[in-house]
């Protein structure tokens, strides 16, 4: 992913405004938002490991074509070509992880979840510096790097080894799915229905805020031969919060790790709105906080509360949902940004998200504390 944290500099230089850029995202979101519980049933019925494997076989195609996508039209493609990539992969490879452990073992599940999330950081953060100093040079060296290291997945998918677990049956596809929304939403259990909302809402946040950084950068008149340490700094906070998050709710306690949550988004895109300079550039450092506790507390709470025959259609149906909020809202955020600046936009964001932690987090913490 060695492009990712150049990617907005790497795409104006292709002519593209913010708006364009964060239209792209939006048709990354739609294809998404039609492929994601598509291929997260087929993870279901057919097992995580050819889910995986095509998943890694789309990526390396999607990088690959970049390098030699120029227009408009050629950047859609790519984004359409991810999404059915990434569509695959999403939810399969956490299924995997809550497949290979027992009800009783929910511990080491979660450590799992919590180490894959430090070694996704990790490349992250090895393949952000790569991107930063071969960004020096040309884009296509950043290009070319991406797309030979997005092909290493696909050889190592064909060596999972898939787990046994019950699978839903493949001639009642209505019933599978009645069956899994009404556990997620119509069921007794209020902790799982907000936990899921709580998700979207809270990767929402740091999503437009990851697709800002690199333009709020380039007004701090940051050289762009930093950006690649600036991103991997921001991935390693997110592998250490995610690798001892469940630390913190142990010392903490849930609430107060979980309002984590809204504050972290409120000083956040208020600090980088309000501050300049480094402070300005510091205060991002709050949104890897969020993105760890919600890819691995929020996340691992989810995947408890899931069946395994339907869990990567769960996991796929809140990535969707996700997806579906960026497609709607996502332009206009590039429209802000483009027509009445970054600090207004960034300021608005800010009381958006604390409003939302008034309104959605509230409640999940409320009923926690009832269950607990």
């Amino acid at each position: 992913m060695a492009i990712i944290p150049v990617m907005v500099p790497f795409f104006q230089n292709l002519g593209l405004s913010m708006e364009e850029f964060f239209q792209l995202q939006a048709i990354f979101g739609v294809g998404i938002l039609l492929l994601e519980i598509p291929t997260g049933y087929v993870s279901d019925l057919f097992g995580r490991k050819k889910a995986l494997v095509l998943g890694a076989f789309f990526a390396g195609v999607g990088f690959t074509y970049l390098i030699y996508a120029h227009t408009f039209v050629q950047l859609v493609i790519y984004e359409l070509t991810l999404s059915l990539a990434f569509s695959f992969i999403s939810g399969s490879d956490i299924s995997l992880i809550y497949d290979s452990f027992k009800s009783d073992e929910r511990q080491q599940a979660a450590k799992g979840l919590a180490n894959l999330q430090f070694a996704m950081v990790m490349g992250e953060s090895s393949s952000a510096i790569l991107g930063g100093i071969l960004v020096m040079w040309s884009f296509k060296y950043v290009l070319w790097a991406s797309a030979i290291a997005m092909w290493i997945p696909f050889f190592i998918s064909l060596f999972l080894k898939e787990t046994q677990t019950e699978q839903m049956d493949r001639s009642t596809h209505f019933k599978n799915f009645k069956e899994m929304f009404v556990h997620v939403f119509r069921s007794d259990d209020k902790v799982l229905r907000l936990t899921f909302i709580n998700m979207v809402v809270w990767s929402l946040s740091t999503y437009f805020a990851v697709w800002i950084f690199q333009k709020y950068w380039e007004e701090q008149r940051i050289p762009l031969r930093y950006f690649g340490i600036l991103w991997a700094t921001h991935s390693l906070f997110i592998g250490f919060t995610g690798k001892y998050v469940h630390s913190f709710e142990k010392k903490w306690g849930s609430s107060a790790t979980l309002w984590g949550l809204g504050v972290c988004a409120f000083l956040g895109y208020f600090g980088m709105g309000f501050f300049g300079g480094l402070l300005g550039v510091a205060c991002a450092l709050f949104f890897p906080i969020i993105r760890g506790i919600t890819q691995v507390l929020l996340r691992d709470a989810m995947n408890w509360r899931v069946p395994g025959k339907f869990r990567s259609t769960v996991n796929s149906a809140q990535s969707f949902c996700f997806r579906l909020g960026f497609a709607l809202f996502g332009p206009p955020v590039g429209y802000c940004l483009d027509h009445f600046g970054l600090r207004a936009t960034l300021q608005g964001l800010g009381l958006v998200f604390g409003v939302f932690a008034l309104f959605i987090l509230w409640p999940l913490v409320q009923t926690l504390k009832k269950v607990a």
